[in-house]
């Protein structure tokens, strides 16, 4: 196997930090900071900053998985044998 190119392994390092963060951000000392008496819309701060913590995440994830499989399928095209060339 051949060493990751810099894209590629920024890649696969956003991929690792990515859930390391966000389960860093879900710990009780991040989270009691927006334990507090506060409503949005008659919804406890709380569970705003954590189900939109974790939609964040599911976004983010995606978009990387979806960046992650374009790299990986050009790599393969560039390789196919008989592309003209």
């Amino acid at each position: 196997m051949t060493p990751a190119s810099p894209p590629e392994a920024r890649l696969t390092d956003r991929a690792f930090v990515l859930p390391a963060l966000t389960l860093i951000l879900l710990t009780p000392p991040i989270v009691t900071i927006f334990d507090v008496p506060v409503f949005v819309f008659g919804i406890p701060l709380l569970h705003i900053y954590c189900f939109g913590l974790w939609l964040a995440a599911i976004i983010a994830g995606g978009l990387l998985s979806r960046h992650m499989a374009g790299r990986g399928r050009d790599r393969t095209d560039e390789a196919a044998p008989g592309n003209g060339a």
